[in-house]
């Protein structure tokens, strides 16, 4: 199915999947964790699994979503073998790994950067079961479906958590007057 032995160019299909979708999964391991070190490693952790299941992946199924569950699945674990809350979208080096805006002009900058701080701060103080659930919906753009198998919950509860979370984050933000 992928090639794992070098190109002429010596690259394999694996190397082309790293390079397409490392930034993507190092991103989403940051939301997930809140740390740019520990997204790193969970990245690099990611991609030995997906080198590891390659053969078990089905073509039929998007890419991107395959890998993009097997980092949610790998951080839902990280963070249950910790055991502890964790601090969403902190980066060691004071960057956001939110996605930026693709063109903004230099005030619009600094309004969407201010925003996007405020609705950070208050998605980091939700609950643990309403903000996974948010950041895999609207920063990963992961599915219903694509999410319940990722948290290994029914559908129906992906439906129930991000319906309160939205209405809990929505209270937090009003709180700030956005």
């Amino acid at each position: 199915m992928y090639a794992l032995e070098p190109t002429m160019q010596g690259e394999t299909d694996l190397d082309a999947i790293y390079r397409e979708h490392y930034h993507r999964v190092r991103n989403l391991c940051a939301y997930l964790l809140g740390s740019r070190d520990a997204a790193e490693d969970a990245a690099h952790e990611v991609f030995l699994r997906v080198h590891n299941k390659i053969d078990g992946y089905n073509p039929e199924l998007s890419l991107r979503n395959w890998i993009l569950k097997i980092s949610s699945n790998y951080c839902v674990d990280v963070l249950r073998r910790r055991g502890v809350e964790r601090r969403l979208f902190e980066a060691d080096d004071g960057e956001s790994p939110e996605p930026r805006a693709s063109d903004p002009g230099p005030l619009t900058g600094v309004v969407t950067d201010e925003r996007s701080r405020r609705v950070r701060d208050a998605l980091r103080r939700l609950p643990e079961k309403f903000r996974i659930p948010l950041i895999l919906a609207y920063y990963s753009e992961m599915s219903y479906d694509e999410i319940a198998a990722a948290l290994r919950i029914p559908r129906n509860t992906v439906a129930t958590l991000l319906f309160r979370g939205k209405e809990q984050l929505r209270k937090e933000l009003k709180k700030e007057d956005l």
